[in-house]
């Protein structure tokens, strides 16, 4: 069989009509009240008017692709040298003549150490005082959208004029975490959280040793810590702090926060990327990581209808850095781990091929389907988070005997079209917009997933269930059933023959409410009585 028809990517800036920030569904990246429209271009070179504005780029930036083509890349594409990520960081232009597995792709884009998104294009919304928001001060919803919405456009000015980027273009991107929205609350509960588990489990006899992966600007980490040395002294005195952190700034930041905030002697600061982290230990720890997996890059792939057979999706950029996306038969070790993983679960909507019912159901109907004019051979896109899967196998091979807390999105709005599609935004001319494409110019976009928590749970059970973290999984359901992990300090309970940790998935509200109580959610409500975290956050979720 062919490798599977291809896309190519024509670009097009498409007009955005007017939008609100609409309750209930709000991420990190808050939508500013208003859209100016966009001049629709095809195919030409997104400068300004003046294209010797400081600070702009030159090239093509797809904001939108509501065309697409379905011909061939560039025949001599097969000859091109297949890269990762890695083999792409010390590069500081995006390469051509090169294909890569749609991860690859995704990391380039977003860490790039010198044009990634999170390298040049990123930056965290801080409240305006650092006790952070009073939030019965609000009037209603409304007031403090208002509120947010100036701040934002006052923190976007003064990062433009800082680095000299005009606001006329595509800018930097501004974007919160409940971390820092709602200080110190949220940190708090979450912090709670762990104290009891603490104090059931451990204390006296062990220390309390926290993780926390990404910590932004160490907003968590100051306000947990200051919570212990407050109220809970003796447990502070047996804390010690670690963050990894893979932004030298931002590690540079962290660093100096805990200093000014006091705990030099509880922080330690490991500048590196968490996959790549060569230390850990066999002691009882607990892992924070908040609004992280949103940004691990997933793989993209699709069934054949006839067969159901998966095809990974391959990225080709050719000699003018466009993309075009081909398909081949999985071959990929982490993708088929993460498969032989899924394959090992109950069959549900998060498991089976994205495919409908009824075209499961039936090899009749699949082979007639297949066979109809103009129908394509291939499913719809189905994203795997193949990244968080390396992330989950990195915690059992580094710290074996942790609890992992970890906060981010079940749902996200202006999804792209597939399973677990992502959401891929910038900032033009200071406003934000959503695209219908992730191959859009490297470094200029936000791309983000949605967390798919059951599958997600189960699987890190399944991950966490042998003691040895790297063998087939032939080997994995062999020792699966021989006992639990050694050391393993958490209860756990049997699924299909595994040991599955003792872990919940919370609603957010829900855990906030639980582990933060009254006081976490008076803190957080406006005068007319709103509870403002539980509106903003209602599709996001806490598994702990």
């Amino acid at each position: 069989m062919s490798a599977g028809p291809s896309s190519r990517t024509i670009a097009q800036v498409a007009s955005t009509s007017r939008r609100r920030l609409v309750s209930g569904s709000s991420s990190r990246r808050v939508r500013l009240p208003v859209f100016p429209a966009l001049q629709s271009v095809r195919h030409a070179s997104s400068e300004p008017d003046d294209s010797k504005s400081k600070g702009w780029v030159k090239g093509r930036f797809n904001f939108n692709t509501s065309l697409t083509m379905t011909e061939e890349p560039d025949p001599d594409y097969v000859n091109w040298r297949r890269v990762t990520a890695a083999d792409l960081a010390h590069r500081r232009e995006p390469p051509t003549r090169v294909k890569m597995l749609v991860r690859d792709f995704i990391d380039d884009s977003l860490y790039n150490p010198h044009y990634g998104y999170f390298s040049r294009n990123a930056t965290i919304f801080t409240p305006p005082t650092p006790e952070g928001y009073s939030f019965a001060s609000f009037r209603d919803q409304g007031a403090f959208t208002a509120a947010l919405s100036e701040r934002y456009l006052n923190e976007y000015k003064m990062e433009a004029a800082q680095t000299g980027e005009p606001q006329s273009g595509i800018g930097r991107q501004v974007w919160h975490t409940p971390t820092e929205l709602f200080k110190p609350y949220y940190a708090r509960a979450l912090t709670s959280a762990i104290l009891n588990n603490y104090k059931l489990n451990h204390f006296p006899y062990q220390d309390l040793i926290i993780y926390e992966i990404g910590a932004g600007n160490g907003s968590f980490m100051v306000d947990s810590l200051a919570f212990l040395r407050d109220r809970h002294p003796e447990v502070y005195a047996r804390t010690k702090y670690r963050i990894i952190e893979i932004s030298a700034t931002l590690a540079e930041g962290q660093r100096n926060r805990a200093v000014k905030a006091g705990f030099r002697d509880k922080v330690e600061v490991i500048n590196e990327d968490f996959s790549l982290w060569t230390g850990g230990s066999d002691d009882p720890c607990y892992v924070v990581a908040l609004e992280v997996l949103d940004n691990f890059s997933h793989d993209m792939i699709r069934y054949d209808v006839s067969t159901l057979e998966p095809y990974q999706a391959i990225v080709v950029v050719d000699a003018e850095g466009d993309f075009t996306l081909v398909y081949e038969p999985v071959t990929d070790p982490l993708i088929q781990r993460f498969l032989e993983y899924r394959d090992l679960l109950p069959p549900s909507s998060s498991t089976s091929p994205y495919l409908s019912s009824a075209l499961l159901g039936s090899t009749l109907l699949r082979r007639l389907y297949s066979i109809l004019p103009l129908a394509p051979n291939l499913s719809d896109a189905d994203f795997i988070p193949s990244k968080s899967l390396q992330f989950l196998e990195q915690l059992r091979h580094r710290l074996p005997n942790h609890r992992l807390l970890l906060s981010d999105f079940d749902s996200l709005p202006d999804a792209l079209k597939g399973r677990n599609g992502p959401v891929v935004q910038t900032r033009y001319q200071g406003t934000m917009i959503p695209c219908e494409t992730f191959l859009v110019k490297q470094g200029y976009f936000d791309i983000f997933f949605p967390t798919d928590f059951r599958l997600l749970r189960d699987i890190y059970g399944l991950v966490m269930s042998s003691n040895d973290p790297d063998p087939s999984l032939q080997s994995k359901r062999s020792k699966a059933t021989s006992g639990a992990l050694d050391g393993d300090f958490f209860h756990s309970h049997a699924v299909r023959g595994f040991k599955r940790r003792n872990v919940t998935v919370y609603d957010h509200a829900a855990f906030v409410r639980q582990f933060g109580g009254d006081e976490a959610v008076k803190g957080t409500t406006l005068k007319d009585g709103t509870w403002i975290l539980d509106w903003m956050y209602r599709n996001a979720k806490i598994m702990f």
